[in-house]
């Protein structure tokens, strides 16, 4: 190994050994510090999002507490914050702050919930408890992220056409995982075929209207 070589090696090990932040939220406090300008601001929240897509949804509250570290919401901003002239960022680091060592309510006290509709809320009778009702905020959340246009696509008659001509695909939307809904959502979306010529399903055949749709995802 030449001299070169050896100068190099440092920093070569340090960055394969470089770890990505625990959650969304510590992420943010590794970056947002110190930062004085808005493309620093808005690069620093594209990383995080990149390395974690779910961003707060995916983060406990209180989940940075403990024997080491600040004790309170207020301790982390005072550290985090104080050197980061640009508003918007020491606003993130204070909210980061308040995720992660603001005292927890129990397991389904996550950072952030996604408010599902009465409408929605009212097709599923059977969700009783807390627990159960994130995870059904988990799948409609991911489904409306990857296919914003998802009520407009389900009120269509050929997109219920397409889908009950076919059992694996019908099965796949009224009782698969939301990754296999998602993936049929997106397979009817590139498929080539004319819309508006096949059969629409009979009156009321809309799973999301049947109370009993999401109960083999709850038990999963």
């Amino acid at each position: 190994m030449n001299t070169l070589q050896a100068l190099l090696l440092p920093f070569a090990l340090a960055a394969s050994t470089q770890v990505l932040a625990a959650d969304y939220a510590t992420c943010l406090l590794d970056k947002l510090p110190g930062v004085k300008n808005a493309p620093a601001h808005a690069a620093a929240l594209n990383l995080c999002a990149q390395q974690h897509p779910d961003k707060f949804f995916d983060v406990r509250r209180g989940s940075g507490r403990g024997l080491l570290g600040p004790k309170s919401p207020e301790q982390c901003t005072l550290d985090k914050a104080r050197d980061t002239s640009w508003q918007p960022a020491a606003g993130m680091i204070m909210r980061a702050c308040g995720c992660l060592y603001t005292p927890s309510a129990g397991p389904t006290d996550m950072c952030e919930r996604y408010p599902l509709s009465a409408e929605i809320r009212a097709q599923h009778p059977l969700v009783k408890t807390d627990a159960d009702l994130l995870k059904l905020e988990t799948h409609y959340r991911k489904i409306y992220t990857s296919h914003p246009d998802a009520d407009a696509l389900f009120a269509r008659k050929d997109f219920w056409a397409w889908v009950t001509q076919d059992k694996g695909r019908e099965n796949a939307i009224t009782k698969g995982s939301t990754d296999t809904v998602i993936r049929t959502m997106s397979e009817f979306k590139a498929n080539d075929w004319e819309r508006g010529t096949m059969k629409a399903p009979p009156s009321g055949s809309n799973p999301f209207a049947d109370p009993n749709y999401g109960r083999e995802l709850l038990q999963k």
